[in-house]
């Protein structure tokens, strides 16, 4: 499945931190933004890059998934619809 996050590499801390989103992808149409870290896909934590990809890969397109996300040292729940 597409969520369209594009990582942010140059961070250290827990969870899957955003540099971007791809434009009227997934993750943009659900309002994740750059700075957004992601510490939840669905069920399952995500503490790396391989968190996530494994979270993910046990989605299908189409799912409505909730995503966790620290903004601003506050988490948020959004929902993301997968391409």
């Amino acid at each position: 499945p597409y969520f369209g996050s594009i990582p942010d590499y140059s961070q250290d801390k827990p969870g899957l931190a955003l540099s971007g989103v791809s434009k009227d992808g997934p993750a943009d149409k659900a309002g994740l933004k750059a700075g957004d870290v992601i510490i939840k896909l669905g069920d399952s934590k995500v503490g790396n890059i391989d968190d996530f990809d494994g979270a993910l890969r046990k989605f299908k397109a189409g799912d409505k998934v909730i995503v966790v996300v620290k903004r601003d040292g506050k988490e948020q729940i959004l929902s993301v619809t997968l391409g």
